[in-house]
């Protein structure tokens, strides 16, 4: 119940039941007019924001109450970020500059590569962490981060996920496609930070299980103090979505909820213990905590790093 909770939780505090003046729409394209996939619009005074598609389109609900100082930041993996003010019309392409990102040779290197992150015996079907508020119109860009530190510095060469079929809709979102994230661990109160990874990286999953991207091509130093290593749920078809029928446990009230893609599995944890953080638009990073008086207990992902001497 602690895991469906959670999931429900997390969902609700994406939604901004703001009323809103207008839908800005449109396209995020670069300077040869191709689509830059999944890049992220947001209002930061407002704390809103929402996610582009695999091809550049998004829909921002814009709050009644704008003021000329309210500007609209422009960001995606490999691009430099830009802030512009919010277009006065309806719809707006808005274009970003490719950042030249140097990828390095493959290196071989001596040494025994071990998996280090979550431990724990995993549930056999359903918990974790879900999306249950995730729509080509509404996509929030909700993130799970895991700190997955080594025995020394080494470097990042691959990294794996656990994942379930959703609780609700069973194997519906299994395969849906989602995004891999890799943070430095130099945020606010050790909060997932700088950007580790320079491009976007898509995975998925053919059956339950731990789905594993290889990243050796990539470089990343694994310093001693850990990297956060993240699941980012991604719209990229309606195929993945599903609804189902929900049920008030106090007032036997029935209502259509909807949810989609995969879950990422997790094991219970002392709150001293795990490591798991969450980002949304509205509260940046946070780290799960307990809740409840006296439970001292929380979920902790099923996420792990390859670390390479």
């Amino acid at each position: 119940m602690l895991f469906r909770f959670l999931c429900l939780l997390a969902a609700s505090a994406l939604a901004h039941p703001l009323q809103a003046q207008r839908v800005l729409t449109g396209t995020v394209q670069d300077g040869q007019r191709a689509a830059v996939p999944f890049a992220v619009l947001e209002l930061s005074a407002q704390k809103l924001g929402v996610q582009a598609d695999d091809e550049g389109h998004f829909s921002l609900p814009l709050p009644a109450g704008l003021t000329p100082t309210d500007s609209l930041t422009i960001s995606a993996l490999g691009y430099a970020r830009r802030r512009v003010p919010v277009p006065a019309g309806a719809t707006a392409t808005l274009q970003l500059a490719a950042l030249p990102v140097p990828l390095n040779e493959v290196v071989v290197r001596p040494g025994v590569a071990q998996w280090v992150g979550s431990e724990g015996e995993l549930k056999k079907r359903g918990g974790g962490f879900g999306q249950n508020r995730l729509s080509q119109e509404v996509n929030t860009g909700w993130q799970i981060a895991r700190l997955c530190q080594p025995p020394t510095n080494g470097y990042l060469t691959a990294v794996r996920f656990f994942v379930n079929p959703s609780y609700n809709c069973g194997k519906t979102g299994l395969r849906a496609p989602f995004r891999v994230r890799v943070y430095a661990a130099d945020g606010p109160d050790n909060a997932p930070g700088s950007d580790l990874l320079p491009v976007s990286v898509l995975a998925a999953a053919d059956n339950r299980g731990w789905v594993s991207v290889d990243l050796s091509r990539y470089e990343i130093i694994f310093p001693l103090q850990g990297v956060y290593v993240a699941m980012e749920w991604v719209h990229t078809s309606d195929e993945f979505l599903c609804s189902y029928t929900s049920t008030s446990l106090e007032t036997q009230q029935k209502t259509q909820s909807f949810s989609y893609g995969q879950s990422l599995a997790a094991t219970q944890l002392p709150e001293t213990v795990a490591q798991t953080w969450y980002y949304t638009f509205k509260y940046g990073w946070l780290k799960f905590s307990s809740r409840n008086s006296g439970q001292n207990e929380v979920p902790d992902a099923a996420i792990q790093a390859q670390f390479q001497p």
